[in-house]
Formats: C-alpha cells, structure tokens, sequence
C-alpha cells in the first residue's frame, strides 16, 4: 500500500505475531487478513487461502501492517522466487505466483478498481503481456549508505537500504554497470558517495550518474522499431521512457491501431516526453504536435526530430499541459500520458471543451485513470481498456484506453 504522510503519521510502530488466514488481494500489492480482534491486517508476499504466521510491525486505528514470519498452510499457486531477496528489497510484489497468475490477479484489481470509481462494471479488451518477464527494466536507480558501504535498493515501507549483487528486473548491462561501480571499493577508491541511476537500451548504450548530479549531461540511444518503421531515440538523464523497451513496440502498435490512419488528423499528444509516441504516430496524421513540461525531454524530443529527420507535420513545445491545450486548441486526437496522479483539472475541462473526435489515454495509475475516464463519460464512450503489462513481478501497470465523442 502507498500511504499519504497523514496516513503514515496515524501509524504506530508495535511488535506482535498472529496467525491469520489471507482473505484476499487488495490494490497496490498486499493482501488482507483479519487480525484475532477482527482488525484490518495488510500482509506482502502471501497468497489467498493461506494460513500465516505473521509479525504485526505498523499499526492505526482500524489497520495495521503485518510482514510474513511462516507459511503455515500453503497455496497450491505458491512458487519459488527466482530472486533470493525478495521480500527483503522493495522491488518486486510478486514473485511467488507465476506471470499467468500475475497476468490474472492484475485483470481482476484493474477491474475491480474501475467498478469501485465509476460505478460500472468495465471490463478489460485484451492483455499486453511482457515478451520478457525478468531483465527487462531499462533503467535503475540505486540507493547508497556510504559509511556502511551498502548499495541496492530500499526495504518495503522503509530508508534501510539492502545491499545487494544484482537485480533479476534489470538489464543485464546494467547488471555489469552497477557491479563495476560497487568495484570501486574493492579497488581502494572510494566507495559511491550519492545515490546513482544506470539506464541501458537494447542496442547496447549504457550510462551511469549520480543523484544529485553535478557532472555533465549523460545519455543514451535507443531503437524502437514498430511496423517496419525504427526511429531513434536520444534519452538523457532526466528524461522519461518506458521503462521496458521490449514490449513498446507492442503498446505503440495498439496505440496507432486507435487512428484513422488516413493522414488527415491533427493529432496533439500531451505530457508527450522525449517524443516516442509523437514521432511513431506523425507518420499516420497530417499535423502532430508535442506538448511536455519537462526542458530536458523537449530538447531530446527536438533532438529526435532531427536525429530521424523527420521535421515536415511535427513540433514540440515545452509547457504545461493545460496551459498549452488552451492556447493551440482543437485536435481531432488527443493522446494523454500523464504521471501517476493523472490529468488534471484544467485539462480535463480542455478536453470537454474542445471535444477532440478520440482520446487515447495511458496511465500507470488505474484509480486515477478511472477517475478521469469517469469524468469524461459525460462525453466520451469507452471503446476499448488494455492492460499492457510494462512491469511483471510487481503491482504496477500500464493501462491503455480509447475514448470515443459520442456524437
């Protein structure tokens, strides 16, 4: 679960063990039991039907946080993970069920989610699944306790930092990276003094920077090939790309099959980064434009442009999504790629003003997606929700829609 600071400040820390039958998966990664008194327990890294043994460390009013001690009783979906630390890091949520059980439970909370929000019951078109199930994560950022000279990754609901050799979700560049940079020490240089990313493509670029950065700007190329067309794609350091590179081509290619393709659209993509998906679908429309707030990603979309020479129906402009939306105006497409706290309401209003023919809408957040589609539906009919799987082994999705004027 993901708690606010008021939240987090409600909970106290406690120390005692219950055993309890898991009930059921909740949303963003544990499961629910009930305590001895009946109180709320959210237990990780457990199964429904099992009988646990479990380590009640946080607690509030109505709930508390439980860590497994023992699987008593076993679920026969139950497999070994592949990563010996898992549930000590903070990484993964599901190691322990294979991908179609992951595949399966995602399906049922992204629907289950849906329905609690709008009120109607919206079932998912179909499923994305991950070519790849672990290596697949383009980039990393590693945590550093310099005196104790440990790098690696966060403890769940913690800042302990769990040292570690490599991580089975990364590529394996990076794998080869982080372990030459935690060489260091073994060469008496000193150990990493900052916290530091890797981010690696899978035409072989790699590169490593620390947090907080002085050093010059680094970066990497990438190849995203989709329907025979590859364009490339400079990525600096603080500029956003899907973290799975092997299964974009795929995303993009549900994305496209949502337009006319007729070369006659104008098509304006919102929180549009570094460009991916407004260079694949300028290719299809008759004017698309960019719109993002970040300075670095527009620079490197602009770099794109001329990387790829593609320079005729396209153009990027650096501001905010509202703000931008409001001054360039009417669109017969609208693509949306908002961060996790999804549109907001000087967009959301654009949208219904402007009235654009489709909207398609990805969002790594489903309840906030589902909020936004609700509102829209004043307007817009749901034609179609994907579930496109860019993180297996954890709660996280990605969600693709496509929304449709009514009129």
């Amino acid at each position: 679960m993901e708690f606010s600071g008021k939240e987090s400040r409600r909970l106290k820390s406690v120390d005692r063990e219950e055993i309890v039958r898991i009930q059921r998966f909740v949303s963003e990664g544990p499961a629910l039991a009930y305590d001895s008194n009946g109180k709320v327990l959210f237990v990780r890294y457990v199964l429904p039907g099992e009988l646990v043994r479990v380590k009640v460390y946080k607690e509030a009013k109505d709930y508390a946080m439980a860590d497994p001690l023992q699987i008593v009783e076993p679920s026969p979906l139950r497999i070994k993970p592949e990563c010996p630390y898992f549930s000590l890091c903070g990484g993964c949520d599901y190691q322990m069920i294979d991908y179609k059980e992951q595949i399966s439970l995602k399906k049922q909370l992204v629907e289950k989610i849906f329905f609690q929000i709008t009120g109607q019951k919206i079932l998912l078109t179909g499923i994305l699944e991950s070519p790849l199930h672990f290596r697949y994560r383009n980039n990393m950022t590693y945590k550093v306790t310099p005196h104790k000279k440990t790098a690696g990754f966060f403890r769940k609901d913690s800042k302990s930092v769990v040292d570690i050799e490599k991580c089975l979700l990364e590529m394996p560049k990076i794998t080869e990276a982080f372990c030459s940079v935690k060489m260091q020490n073994s060469n008496e240089l000193p150990f990493p003094p900052h916290n530091f990313k890797v981010r690696s493509s899978t035409i072989g670029d790699t590169s490593v920077y620390w947090i907080p950065s002085n050093y010059p700007d680094t970066h990497v190329y990438e190849e995203i090939t989709v329907y025979g067309k590859t364009i490339r794609f400079k990525i600096s350091k603080d500029s956003f790309f899907q973290v799975n590179s092997f299964l974009v081509p795929l995303w993009l290619e549900k994305i496209i099959s949502f337009l006319d393709q007729s070369h006659n659209e104008r098509i304006i993509d919102l929180y549009c980064g570094i460009g991916l998906i407004t260079l694949f679908v300028s290719y299809y429309a008759r004017e698309t434009i960019g719109v993002e707030i970040a300075k670095s990603s527009v620079l490197d979309a602009n770099s794109n442009l001329e990387i790829n020479d593609i320079k005729s129906n396209v153009k990027f402009i650096l501001g905010d999504a509202g703000e931008i939306l409001s001054a360039i105006g009417f669109a017969d497409v609208i693509i949306v790629d908002p961060p996790r706290a999804g549109m907001d309401e000087q967009t959301r209003n654009l949208l219904l003003q402007h009235l654009p023919k489709k909207i398609i809408y990805s969002s790594c957040k489903a309840s906030t997606m589902a909020r936004d589609i609700d509102i829209l539906s004043s307007h817009y009919e749901l034609q179609e929700l994907w579930l496109v799987d860019m993180f297996p082994q954890t709660y996280h999705v990605e969600l693709l829609a496509l929304l449709v004027h009514k009129s």
